[in-house]
């Protein structure tokens, strides 16, 4: 596992071009700042998993992160793709989606919103929180200390309810 000094983030920038490879396909993102602000150890490994998960307009399964990793990375293995996103889950980077599907799925949009599964192809839609975080409200004195909410709606999605 290499870890990085600050000096060590311009050379990881050019590592990245070198590949033909911005920091982010969306938006200009600065990898490395975003695991060290978060307290996560860099390496080129979980900079290569949080790189494939951010830029993604899906929500990936640890396995398809993997793979996508596995061009750059051949001797990456699966666990070290979990381990990774496990911490960065805990650090609030990415969220694990889909715990009702059949594979857990992640992404790095930690805002509030919910989720839409199709039950048939097990694709995942994001949809706007209606309510917003701070409107939820619970019954007094239930004695449970809130640390989120998710909503997941259960259906087919477009593509599938047309065949």
């Amino acid at each position: 596992m290499h870890l990085f000094t600050s000096s060590q983030h311009g050379a990881l920038t050019f590592w990245f071009q070198e590949r033909g490879q911005k920091m982010d396909g969306r938006k200009d993102v600065d990898y490395m700042s975003v695991l060290r602000d978060s307290g996560i150890q860099v390496t080129y490994q979980r900079l290569a998993i949080y790189k494939v998960l951010h830029s993604s307009t899906e929500h990936p399964s640890a396995e398809e992160i993997y793979q996508k990793v596995k061009k750059t990375f051949p001797m990456i293995s699966l666990g070290t793709v979990y381990k990774s996103l496990e911490r960065f889950s805990e650090a609030g980077l990415v969220q694990k989606v889909g715990m009702t599907a059949e594979v857990s799925r992640y992404h790095t949009k930690v805002d509030c919103h919910h989720h839409m599964i199709c039950v048939k192809c097990q694709s995942i839609h994001d949809i706007a929180d209606p309510i917003g975080e701070s409107k939820l409200s619970l019954p007094e004195n239930h004695g449970f200390e809130v640390l989120g909410h998710d909503v997941v709606v259960r259906g087919y999605c477009a593509r599938c309810a047309e065949k």
